[in-house]
């Protein structure tokens, strides 16, 4: 009997520790049951009765499903007319479906919430006097974007932005009815979207005269279904340009070009960007050229017509040169002059988890870019490690909803981390034998490995000498740097 107690007060504990965990899981896939079912079809989605335990924010929508998941699994307790041990055993089964019930059930009452806060927004927008408006989207890019464009723009105007990756609609209508004010000349809105009709509806609250489009790529296949459909959903901000109706493209990017064109013919005022060796005859273009990367960041000319200027931002990562010529572009079109964006770029400062280097361990680098991953991203971020001393360790997360292309993704990353990287983590087991694949056709011995954050953090505390560099990329990282640094 004593040993009956125990587990059942063990397996009482496990739906506790579950029970926070798969909250958290929709807390992190934004109550989207959409990308719930995506996950479900990985390797961790799989092993979903036995995951890693994850405490979830204390907020609303996860305290009201936590109280309900309980509520059940006590009634379960008095009216299931079997023993203890398979009543606890059914309760685990059906955990994450009760769960996924009450999410659902909360959707209700959080859509007429979020509908009541988003009319108060735009009634409050509607009533604000002359302000510029610039939106961006793409595939990556739109936060840093966002976050230099508002330390240049701040120089000359009183500005405001959404904030941290708060790119729907509610984000924006929160961060309007909280902080919006009558001095307020210019409002940088991110758009961030999952499908067809969501940046749509962030337009017509927000009624942008200026749109970016930092660039396109398979971020989020699995959702959009085709890079297609992507490209479509994105130029709902193009489609949603009211007044001025200025249009900024990256010109290295294929089909961000392709949308230009499309513009184009949709009357709106075309500008591009390029950080690259684009060959165009592109008129109203800005570019960069002579880049140069230090200790202190980036140092490259930036040109626009028949003027140039040197720039310097404290930024690393030959990949924020794109960031930085998108935010200028839009400053450029909101009036500002190439004199005034390049000193107003000597105050832009790394963001939170964006290619942030710290101390690390013993005299390492710890490199900070775990706001997200992708594709480019990775690759940008790869490229920086060519430029360190020492041994290069990479923490990396798989990446996700790459749909079809995540394969084929994951096998080019290993092989283009191979190349630069001794060692390699994974921080978990997800497209392991693609991206095995990957590193295995380098010629360099590269190790791979995957571990969890706490054996990862042990690891490298043995591992790290001076002058050696960890670059941790995509939110699972976020937890080994969290284990080494606290």
């Amino acid at each position: 009997m004593t040993i009956l107690r125990i587990i059942s007060l063990a397996w009482c504990v496990r739906l506790f520790l579950n029970l926070l965990t798969y909250i958290h899981l929709w807390y992190v896939k934004e109550y989207r049951l959409d990308r719930i079912l995506i996950h479900l079809k990985s390797k961790q989605g799989k092993r979903l009765l036995f995951l890693p335990w994850r405490r979830p924010p204390i907020k609303p929508k996860a305290c009201f499903v936590f109280i309900c998941s309980v509520i059940v699994l006590v009634g379960l307790n008095f009216i299931l007319p079997l023993s203890i041990i398979w009543k606890l055993f059914i309760m685990d089964l059906l955990l994450f479906p009760i769960t996924t019930v009450f999410v659902l059930i909360a959707k209700v009452p959080t859509l007429v919430y979020h509908e009541v806060i988003i009319r108060k927004a735009v009634h409050t927008l509607r009533l604000h006097g002359k302000m510029t408006v610039i939106g961006i989207t793409g595939s990556y890019g739109k936060t840093s974007t966002k976050e230099i464009l508002a330390t240049i723009l701040s120089e000359k105007f009183k500005t405001l932005k959404t904030e941290a990756s708060k790119n729907s609609p509610i984000g924006i209508a929160e961060v309007v009815l909280s902080t919006l004010l009558p001095q307020h000349e210019v409002f940088i809105v991110e758009m961030g979207a999952y499908k067809r009709g969501e940046i749509a509806k962030m337009c017509a609250m927000v009624r942008p005269e200026i749109g970016i489009v930092t660039a396109i790529n398979e971020q989020h296949q699995d959702l959009f279904g085709s890079i297609e459909e992507t490209v479509t959903a994105k130029y709902e901000l193009i489609q949603g340009l009211s007044g001025t109706k200025i249009a900024i493209f990256n010109a290295d990017n294929t089909y961000t070009q392709k949308m230009a064109n499309r513009a184009k013919n949709d009357g709106c005022d075309v500008m591009y960007f390029s950080g690259g060796d684009t060959k165009s005859d592109y008129l109203n273009i800005l570019r960069a050229s002579n880049i140069r990367l230090s200790e202190d960041g980036l140092s490259f000319t930036m040109r626009y017509k028949n003027e140039t200027t040197d720039v310097h931002v404290a930024l690393f990562g030959e990949h924020q040169v794109e960031n930085v010529l998108a935010a200028s572009a839009a400053a450029l079109s909101a009036g500002m002059k190439l004199p005034e964006i390049a000193k107003a770029c000597l105050r832009v400062r790394p963001f939170a988890h964006t290619m942030k280097p710290l101390p690390g361990l013993n005299g390492s680098i710890f490199i900070d870019d775990t706001f997200n991953n992708n594709p480019d991203a990775a690759r940008a971020a790869i490229d920086y490690l060519r430029t360190t001393r020492g041994k290069k360790i990479l923490v990396f997360q798989p990446m996700i909803e790459l749909g079809s292309f995540a394969r084929r993704r994951h096998r080019e990353i290993g092989t283009y981390a191979a190349a630069v990287c001794d060692e390699i983590i994974l921080t978990n087991d997800s497209y392991l034998e693609d991206f095995t694949v990957g590193v295995q056709s380098e010629k360099k011995k590269t190790r791979v490995s995957v571990m969890s954050a706490s054996v990862a953090a042990k690891y490298l505390r043995t591992e790290i000498k001076k002058s050696d560099t960890v670059l941790f990329k995509g939110k699972e990282a976020a937890r080994v740097f969290t284990a080494l640094i606290y």
